[in-house]
């Protein structure tokens, strides 16, 4: 039998299965609870405590995880009763699953499940004062940080989108490819990996090219499919490209949603690299990446982390 994993932290006890769980344990898969059942906090707890990250579901099953992910994200956006704390952490938890499960197959049913999270994010950010600093306040595990950082760079690109007020379909290509910009990194060897946590200034010639493969990596990984926009594919493929043609692509040619996005994504990937708290990382920002990108644009980057209480 073929399992596909469901993170952990994205089923809430005492809810009705509607699909069999599995956890794997000393090489086999073992059912946790079975489908037409309740899972009950204590039994999900055990396995959070134990550092359990994700479930496994069996693979013919998997349209009826689809289901319960678009429900649990439709809650987290639409749902009464909600605060923004558990608005923006079910939202990211169904994230974090759709961009797994893309890193493991870019089908179009994933990227479908991936771009209503994507769409599902920004509504969050949009329409609940708060959201975006707690998205930057949550912590990660390590194994986490890739997926992480791309839900942060969705959530941050698609507010700096709102504030520079580009058109509703180059907002929601903005945020889809946020969320997937990385996937490519799913492909690159295992001891390239640590590149991630290094800043693209400081690497080696060598180290650059190295890490310069993920862009088109995660290109090659959806391109092809008549479901994905040319637009996604041309945001992801710049990502890590500025005005100074110095990226891996060597394009300083960008169209104001693709230096949206890659702003968002160095500003990001700065927190994270240089383990700074926004305030500070805007300081360096405001001087240094002068050039890099359109003062403007750093201006209203400025404008937006006050708005939102990150500055």
């Amino acid at each position: 039998m073929n399992y596909v994993p469901l993170r952990i932290k994205t089923v809430k006890p005492d809810i009705e299965l509607t699909f069999d769980l599995y956890i794997y344990y000393k090489d086999h898969y073992l059912c946790y609870a079975e489908k037409g059942n309740l899972l009950t906090s204590k039994k999900l707890e055990k396995l959070i405590n134990q550092n359990m990250a994700d479930f496994f579901i069996p693979k013919d099953q998997i349209d009826n995880v689809t289901t319960f992910l678009d429900k649990a994200l439709n809650e987290a956006v639409y749902g009464e009763g909600f605060s923004t704390e558990e608005r923006v952490d079910a939202v990211s938890e169904v994230a974090a699953n759709s961009i797994e499960r893309m890193g493991e197959n870019t089908n179009e049913a994933n990227y479908k499940v991936a771009q209503r999270a994507a769409h599902g994010l920004r509504a969050v950010i949009k329409d609940n004062p708060n959201a975006l600093k707690r998205l930057f306040g949550k912590k990660s595990e390590e194994s986490d940080h890739i997926i992480n950082h791309s839900i942060n760079v969705c959530g941050f690109a698609t507010k700096l989108a709102e504030h520079l007020k580009f058109k509703d379909d180059q907002i929601n290509n903005i945020a889809t490819a946020a969320l997937m910009h990385d996937i490519g990194l799913t492909q690159i060897p295992i001891e390239d990996l640590p590149l991630f946590e290094k800043d693209y200034m400081e690497m080696t010639p060598e180290e650059k090219v190295r890490y310069g493969k993920h862009p088109k990596v995660s290109l090659d990984l959806l391109s092809g499919k008549d479901f994905i926009s040319k637009e996604v594919e041309d945001l992801i493929i710049n990502h890590e490209e500025d005005l100074t043609g110095q990226g891996p692509m060597k394009n300083k040619k960008l169209t104001p949603a693709q230096e949206c996005l890659s702003l968002c994504n160095a500003f990001d990937k700065r927190l994270f690299t240089k383990k700074e708290s926004p305030a500070d990382a805007y300081k360096v920002f405001q001087l240094d990446y002068i050039g890099r990108y359109n003062l403007e644009l750093i201006q209203r980057l400025e404008t937006v982390l006050k708005e939102e209480g990150l500055l």
